[in-house]
This record gives C-alpha cells, sequence and structure tokens, in this order.
C-alpha cells in the first residue's frame, strides 16, 4: 500500500470510528464537530487516492490490512 493510500485508509479509519462514538453517544459535546471533521478529512484523503466511489468490502479490506485487529462490530 503506497502512503497517499495508507493516509487514506488512515482517515476513513478515524471516520468510522467517529461515526461509532457518535452512533453510541449522540448528546456527547462536540460529537457533530468531531464527525464533520473526520468526513471532511476522509473524503479529502479518498479523493486524494482515488478512492471515492469504490466498493465499500474493498474499503473495509483496506482497513483490515492497515488495522488488522478492526472488527466492524465491536
Amino acid at each position: 500500500m503506497d502512503d497517499t493510500t495508507r493516509e487514506a485508509v488512515r482517515a476513513f479509519y478515524r471516520l468510522l470510528k467517529a461515526t461509532a462514538a457518535a452512533a453510541n453517544d449522540p448528546h456527547h459535546p462536540g460529537a457533530e464537530e468531531t464527525l464533520t471533521n473526520a468526513a471532511y478529512e476522509a473524503n479529502a484523503a479518498m479523493a486524494t487516492a482515488g478512492l471515492l466511489g469504490r466498493p465499500g468490502p474493498e474499503l473495509f479490506a483496506l482497513v483490515a490490512e492497515e488495522f488488522p485487529g478492526y472488527n466492524p462490530t465491536a
């Protein structure tokens, strides 16, 4: 995985984590801002890496490659 793709995958991972946190505690102060910032960051990084519009399974495979312990259902 090249550095540009790695950075995009990491940004996407942060978005996944921010989304999970916001879903678990939507009234947490700052949750909306954190989620918005993570979404903007992931969108920009994924656009740069050419990953926007890629199928979900492909993106999750990249996340699993970079973060072997990631469990989206945990």
